[in-house]
């Protein structure tokens, strides 16, 4: 668009309204704001805007309602959704409203003006396409014959992009299109759709966009799934071109592929389907040895009340365990933590770590020896998460070690890593388990593991404080005879 874009941010938040506007502004767009549905419902009835950045959860009157609103008076404007409640569910509902996109809370300045550009380009895109219609005389055929700087731009889109007239003959199209369509016959200006392109629920949806009973509607949006080769989902959002006198002249038809949000949303179900069963286990004991205590089912003897509650406080240890891992992994997994990394020779961590974990391994008799060099090479990294990897890899050690047996820790340079094995002399672990050790809430079960706690989420956490030092875990086992994790850092610098 040439001259400058107009936008409306609409967000009860006011810090969330005024740092969009001064990032917009900066870029040289003109801003107004609103703080909540009904003002911002007002403003783009006031003036026309290019596009809008709209909250879902408002008081007065929610984004989806304005969305919708919004939409019957300007069908052409860009609805960008921002929100701090963002799922699959939330996304495919806002999409079928109208939005183009949405950026979860919180977002960097980058991240709203890549979507806002994206969003800005589309609309000069469709406005642009509309007076090319116009101009060809009603004729979209003529459109994919015109070597135009819309063809170039539409090819370099990364949604995939269909266009095909009223007599469902392919007009134009872009290579995002062929791939999201797993499309493997050549494609060719003039010909049915229907013989082309072999997606049934593609071709019904055009179908319902250009009949008579669909003629209220500017736009249908629909899932389509698609199995061969490969199982991909799209959201496709099917346009009808019309002209002044309400005649239908074809239909343009987008894709965005959703296949990982849905795989993200089922992975989300998993986990609280993994954390509740997790939790329900002591939970239930500890009810019911309280209910038992307090019932007198268990009699009047000091000893055995007092070894129920002590038991129910192991259970609620393990309970806090959990969720302090839980917590840890969230936080780990969002990407959120903040690393106060700085040059550490790890010599004194895996001292203390030692010395801290050693009354745990005395009940079985546990001997540990530590060959470490006078001076370790430095490596950059966050004191408190070297602290835990070690703990976690020490103490599993331990826990998983066999009576009398042995945990040995060793460490120096490799190439350009500083190289940390801890090995034990324990149960060990089958080959066929190897890999998945570091999966969430992953525990081998078997009479050497019935009687030991633990959360499940150890062995992931360690792994991803790892990767995020740029390191990688390495482990080594054989059932019977013990295991061995190996942990590599970046050197940062020689001593």
């Amino acid at each position: 668009m040439a001259e400058t874009a107009s936008i409306l941010v609409v967000d009860d938040e006011r810090g969330i309204r005024e740092g969009c506007r001064r990032i917009l502004m900066s870029e040289g767009f003109s801003v107004d704001v609103a703080e909540n549905g009904e003002e911002g419902l007002k403003s783009t009835k006031a003036r026309p805007f290019d596009l809008i950045l709209v909250d879902l959860m408002m008081p007065v009157m929610s984004g989806l309602e304005m969305m919708e609103q919004v939409r019957q008076h300007d069908p052409e404007i860009i609805m960008i959704v921002i929100t701090g409640f963002a799922t699959i569910e939330t996304a495919v509902e806002a999409m079928k409203h109208g939005a183009y996109d949405y950026v979860p809370k919180p977002f960097t300045p980058d991240q709203l003006l890549a979507v806002v550009n994206r969003g800005l380009e589309k609309r000069r895109l469709t406005l642009h396409a509309q007076k090319l219609m116009e101009e060809r005389d009603q004729k979209l055929l003529e459109v994919a014959n015109e070597e135009s700087k819309i063809h170039a731009i539409v090819n370099s889109m990364a949604d995939g992009i269909i266009v095909t007239n009223k007599e469902h003959q392919l007009v134009l199209w872009n290579p995002a299109a062929v791939k999201m369509l797993n499309l493997d016959k050549k494609l060719e200006a003039g010909k049915d759709i229907g013989e082309t392109i072999q997606v049934g629920t593609l071709i019904n949806l055009i179908n319902k966009a250009l009949s008579p009973d669909s003629s209220q509607y500017t736009a249908i949006s629909e899932e389509i799934e698609l199995a061969n080769p490969d199982k991909r989902i799209l959201m496709a959002n099917v346009s009808v071109i019309r002209d002044k006198d309400g005649q239908d002249l074809g239909v343009v038809s987008t894709f965005r592929d959703i296949t990982a949000l849905k795989e993200l949303d089922q992975l989300k179900s998993q986990f609280v389907s993994m954390v509740t069963h997790e939790l329900r286990a002591p939970l239930s004991a500890v009810e019911g040895y309280l209910s038992a205590y307090l019932s007198g089912a268990a009699g009047n003897d000091p000893h055995m009340n007092r070894q129920m509650l002590e038991r129910a406080k192991a259970r609620t240890h393990s309970l806090l365990d959990l969720v302090n891992d839980l917590l840890q992994f969230s936080r780990l997994e969002s990407k959120k933590v903040e690393r106060k990394k700085e040059l550490l020779d790890l010599t004194d961590i895996l001292i203390n770590t030692v010395e801290l974990l050693r009354n745990q391994g005395e009940a079985n008799e546990i001997t540990f020896s530590l060959d470490l060099p006078e001076k370790l090479p430095l490596v950059e990294a966050d004191r408190s998460e070297m602290e835990q990897l070690f703990t976690n890899l020490i103490s599993n050690a331990i826990k998983y070690n066999v009576k009398k047996g042995k945990v040995a820790i060793s460490a120096g340079p490799t190439n350009h890593y500083l190289s940390i094995k801890i090995e034990d002399t324990g149960i060990g672990i089958d080959k066929e388990h190897l890999t998945s050790v570091f999966d969430e809430f992953y525990r081998i079960c078997g009479p050497e593991t019935r009687y030991i706690t633990g959360t499940g989420l150890g062995l992931s956490i360690v792994k991803r404080i790892v990767e995020s030092h740029f390191g990688f875990i390495e482990v080594d086992s054989n059932a019977g005879k013990g295991t061995a994790f190996t942990v590599k850092l970046p050197i940062k610098k020689e001593l």
